[in-house]
């Protein structure tokens, strides 16, 4: 399920419990906890709660930035499948 290796074991078991509010979004590499409002937002951590690892950075603005550079509209277009996971930032190396 995990790219990023979660830094503890609490951690990954809290988001793979679906009632723990830590979820982890792979496209975007990112962790946070769930709004509970009904939606789907959640607000992102850079520590784990429990170990207080750093956390990886999130790749939410990189996302975008790729998907503009091919001319995708991520709010119109078809989102091409390697970007609806982590494939879009394993599959090419990178300096983060």
């Amino acid at each position: 399920m995990s790219t990023i290796g979660f830094c503890c074991s609490q951690m990954e078991s809290a988001v793979v419990d679906p009632t723990i509010p830590i979820d982890y979004t792979p496209k975007l590499r990112e962790l946070g906890v769930r709004i509970l409002d009904g939606g789907s937002s959640h607000l992102g951590i850079t520590f784990c709660p429990w170990c207080g690892e750093k956390l990886p950075v999130s790749l939410r603005d990189d996302w975008f930035d790729s998907l503009e550079r091919l001319g995708v509209d991520p709010y119109g277009d078809e989102i091409p499948a390697e970007f609806t996971d982590d494939r879009w930032y394993t599959a090419k190396p990178r300096g983060l």
